[in-house]
């Protein structure tokens, strides 16, 4: 078990050991590409812990009565729906990329000119209306782009490269981010 500020993750989510270079290299010596970075194992591990913060979520700002506790309980399933978008778009891109995925993360996000960017070694977001409705969505989008920049390479048309995608994805995911 992995304690971080005060959250116990089991070692399925410790990618630290999962992105570590040499456990990469002994295992699967012939289809490691390119070297991990350290820099780009914690981007990765900033990414999901990013996603994986609490929402911060205030039943005040919803009104009072039962209408806005209605109201704050339909967003408060609205987020955990995102945050489990997140956890299959996560696994997928990883599962596509392999031990190149900390590095394109690291890279994508960079480069990027979107809310949530890299700058030095820390995740910076730029919140649009409501942090806790929109930076989970933010985090799936860094996700979506480096899927869709795998199967590019693959299909000619944008159609096809979303039929490819939505078949292995739930509907909900294709839905939302591949339409």
């Amino acid at each position: 078990m992995t304690i971080t500020r005060g959250k116990i993750r089991p070692p399925l989510f410790n990618f630290l050991f999962y992105f570590n270079p040499l456990f990469l290299q002994n295992i699967k010596p012939q289809t490691m590409e390119t070297q991990t970075t350290p820099q780009a194992i914690n981007v990765a591990s900033l990414l999901y812990d990013f996603a994986h913060q609490r929402p911060c979520l205030d039943p005040r700002d919803y009104g009072g009565g039962r209408e806005g506790w209605l109201a704050y309980r339909r967003e408060s399933a609205e987020i955990t729906r995102d945050l489990n978008d997140f956890r299959e778009l996560f696994t997928f891109a990883f599962n596509l990329y392999g031990g190149k995925f900390p590095e394109l993360v690291a890279d994508y996000l960079a480069k990027s000119s979107d809310r949530l960017t890299l700058k030095g070694d820390k995740l910076e977001y730029i919140t649009g209306q409501y942090f806790p409705t929109e930076y989970r969505p933010a985090s799936s989008r860094c996700l979506v782009s480096l899927i869709w920049r795998y199967y590019q390479d693959q299909y000619e048309t944008g159609g096809e490269i979303r039929k490819a995608i939505r078949k292995r994805l739930s509907r909900r995911v294709g839905r939302l981010y591949f339409n």
